[in-house]
């Protein structure tokens, strides 16, 4: 596996971490705000959506670069990437920079090529 590839496994894991953090940190701005605010503060229930999306992504994305026997697995990490950039909506400006890389990786031709020797481009 070429290291960009390994460096990007890492960086899902990592931003699945850190969406999970955020995740938390929305939710119980929610809930806090939904009290204090007599339920308006609601309105921003949303946003810990985002994260949790993908955090999901982050895992499959990560589960499929640790066995990479799946087809598709580049849209996958590409998907999840574009997710992680979607992120800085909620202020998550670690997977921001985490998913642009991965882009910029997933862009090389080595990976593709790599990819595509084994089948699952």
């Amino acid at each position: 596996m070429p290291s960009e590839l390994q460096t990007s496994k890492t960086f899902f894991l990592i931003s699945a971490i850190v969406n999970i953090l955020v995740l938390l940190g929305w939710t119980g701005t929610t809930i806090l705000g939904g009290l204090v605010t007599c339920g308006i503060g609601c309105l921003i229930g949303f946003v810990p959506l985002i994260n949790l999306a993908s955090c999901i992504l982050d895992f499959i994305a990560y589960n499929k670069l640790e066995k990479l026997d799946r087809i598709n697995t580049f849209q996958t990490l590409q998907f999840a990437a574009i997710m992680e950039i979607i992120t800085v909506l909620s202020g998550n400006i670690i997977s921001l920079v985490f998913g642009i890389m991965t882009l910029t990786y997933l862009g090389s031709d080595v990976n593709k090529t790599f990819l595509r020797d084994k089948g699952i481009f």
